[in-house]
């Protein structure tokens, strides 16, 4: 198969890493010379331009520029013949988006966005436990980052997620926790949230967010997100009727993870799983391979069915755009979504 990369940056390059075993690469880059040197790297195929990279007629590709191309070169990509995996999140905002999956359904295209969290340990371990814990009551999600520390080798304030116009913030940039909250409680119909600027980081977005959802089956949720932790942290307390699931994950190379339940039958604690050094590539290279999988005609069953779907993906930004108005506003916002 060939698959077709489109932005060789940082989860570009972990892309075409992982792809190069497992496909036919391409590599296209707005710096042409970033795409030469990782094709001589990995053996792929660089191109110069969009329309040199189109004519390749790739079968599948992946969208990792930054946010505000990301639909532009979907379509494109759709209209030439090609299945595609874009980055989180789909865009920055939704003018476009139904177009890109109308022109996908019109050209028989699977569009799917990388949701990496969906393939972690962690989340999927909740996921496959929560029958355990009776019915969803709500959950508390928290992830932190320090922002400077998140791509070390670059100049934070030159990333995407620093700056509004291309789709920055920490409400978009994480979009993880508003979907996998979704994908285990079922969708939002309202939010609020409370976010601002409390660093004196050069940044024009919020580095700090809480947001509280209401989702369609009864439960709620409440999402810390914030760029101010010096040592990262993620996780999830989910409690139901029966029971309590807790994951936690601590540090970046090595990360700790460790996930919990306690049923009210049993009356006690126990590790469901565990891991002191979490491969922080496994998730991604699962995800990569289920999209391969998938796009070659097999259908989304398994690992595949964690994939997350182009209309998801739709339900999510308008969901973290909503999070942004209320957060402007000071007031409760619907959450459009869709079937």
């Amino acid at each position: 198969m060939r698959l077709l990369i489109a932005g060789c940056g940082s989860i570009g390059r972990r892309h075409a890493q992982n792809a190069s075993e497992l496909a036919e690469i391409g590599l296209l880059d707005a710096e042409p010379a970033k795409a030469q040197a990782l094709a001589a790297a990995l053996g792929g195929r660089a191109f110069a331009t969009t329309e040199e990279a189109l004519a390749w007629r790739s079968e599948a590709a992946i969208v990792a520029a930054p946010n505000h191309l990301h639909l532009p070169l979907a379509r494109a990509l759709i209209e030439a013949g090609a299945h595609v995996l874009i980055e989180k999140p789909i865009s920055h905002a939704l003018e476009g988006v139904d177009e890109v999956l109308a022109a996908a359904e019109r050209m028989g295209r699977q569009v799917y966005v990388a949701c990496n969290m969906r393939f972690h340990a962690g989340p999927a371990a909740l996921r496959t436990a929560l029958p355990r814990i009776g019915k969803p009551l709500f959950a508390r999600a928290h992830f932190g980052h320090y922002l400077p520390n998140m791509r070390p080798d670059a100049d934070y304030r030159r990333l995407y997620c620093a700056r509004r116009a291309t789709g920055g913030g920490v409400i978009l940039d994480g979009i993880h926790e508003l979907d996998y909250l979704a994908w285990l409680l079922g969708p939002a119909v309202e939010v609020s949230a409370a976010a601002g600027t409390l660093s004196d980081l050069d940044i024009e977005v919020e580095d700090y967010a809480t947001v509280s959802v209401r989702h369609r089956s009864g439960a709620r949720s409440e999402i810390h997100l914030d760029y101010l932790q010096r040592y990262k942290r993620r996780g999830c307390e989910l409690v139901g009727s029966e029971g309590t699931l807790v994951w936690q994950s601590e540090g970046k190379a090595p990360e700790i993870m460790t996930v919990r339940l306690f049923e009210a039958a049993a009356g006690e604690w126990r590790n469901i799983a565990a891991n002191d050094d979490v491969d922080g590539n496994a998730a991604y290279l699962a995800m990569l391979r289920a999209f391969l999988h998938a796009t070659a005609g097999n259908g989304a069953d398994g690992e595949q069915s964690s994939l997350l779907t182009g209309i998801e993906a739709r339900n999510d930004l308008a969901l973290a755009l909503a999070a942004l108005r209320a957060a402007d506003s000071g007031r409760r916002q619907p959450a459009e979504w869709r079937l």
